[in-house]
């Protein structure tokens, strides 16, 4: 299958471009600037296997002819487009990879668009429910509008559309959400990933010297590429699928941080603290795609190896 990767040069697109190659399909990457300073480690990281089969090509979300150039004479799309910043120009950001990657999936006759989005549009304002169901379970982009949440926000209003365009093409174009939490793992980019950054600083006493009494949900990125993979290759695929291992409270987190790093000591707990519920997640369709995914050893583990050979810690 020739698939359309949009946004290749991100942390997760770099992966699910590695992982198509690696399954045998052709690939056509984009990217916002093919400038060879800021895209040749795509070519020799990402793309490493199957360097035959994979093109690299400019393209810019909000310019959607760009768009339906990119994804012409493909038969999929996998859309990692989008922003780690947490700022209101994330929203409109967000709009156009929804819109436009749609739009340009049904002009070209792409049948099935996988998109990234996030687990933040999966907060019901009414409370957390004790697993929550994504294609029940969704945030109030208004409410999250309020308290600041821009970068959820922009995903929650992504799956809308994503799934209404595709509800509304007439079985033309078969659309999936892939909703992460946390990404972390090993990384291809010059730069390391913000997660890499977070667990540094964590490391270094910068961040978190008190255990925070919360939970956080986490997933190796070669797993959340994978997942990306296998929903765009099952052709029953579609509607909403979470991209997570499970939660975990950040007692624990830290304290298996403390195992993967020698020399890191995790804050001492407050003993008379009852630890709330970390989140739970029912991952039916998610294990429907067959993907195997990391526990958390070997998420963190990933990640502190990665950060070693960087220097960060």
């Amino acid at each position: 299958m020739k698939v359309a990767v949009i946004g290749c040069g991100g942390y997760v697109g770099s992966y699910v471009t590695a992982e198509l190659l690696a399954r045998g399909h052709e690939v056509r990457g984009t990217v916002r600037n093919l400038a060879p300073e800021r895209t040749g480690w795509i070519l020799e990281k990402a793309a490493a296997v199957g360097r035959d089969r994979f093109e690299l090509v400019h393209a810019d979300v909000f310019d959607k002819d760009s768009v339906v150039q990119a994804m012409r004479g493909s038969a999929g799309a996998i859309v990692c487009a989008g922003s780690p910043k947490i700022e209101p120009k994330t929203i409109p950001l967000m709009a156009a990879v929804a819109e436009n990657c749609c739009d340009a999936a049904l002009e070209t006759g792409v049948t099935a668009a996988v998109f990234t989005s996030s687990t933040g549009s999966t907060n019901p304002p009414g409370g957390e429910p004790e697993f929550k169901k994504e294609m029940d379970h969704w945030s109030d982009d208004e409410l999250q509008m309020r308290t600041g949440k821009y970068a959820a926000v922009g995903k929650t209003r992504l799956d809308r559309t994503v799934l209404a365009k595709a509800s509304g093409s007439d079985g033309a174009l078969r659309g999936v959400t892939i909703n992460p939490s946390t990404v972390t793992g090993p990384c291809m980019s010059p730069e390391p990933a913000n997660s890499l950054r977070s667990f540094a600083a964590i490391v270094h006493g910068e961040r978190m010297t008190t255990v925070p009494n919360s939970s956080m949900s986490m997933i190796d990125v070669r797993d959340l590429a994978a997942i990306h993979v296998a929903a765009l290759e099952h052709e029953s695929a579609s509607g909403r699928y979470f991209g997570v291992k499970q939660s975990w409270h950040w007692r624990d987190i830290l304290a298996e941080l403390a195992r993967q790093v020698p020399g890191y000591e995790m804050p001492e707990m407050d003993p008379d603290e009852t630890p709330v519920r970390p989140t739970g997640f029912d991952l039916t369709r998610q294990q429907s795609l067959g993907v195997s995914v990391r526990a958390l050893a070997e998420i963190l583990g990933a990640a502190a190896t990665e950060m070693r050979v960087r220097n960060m810690i």
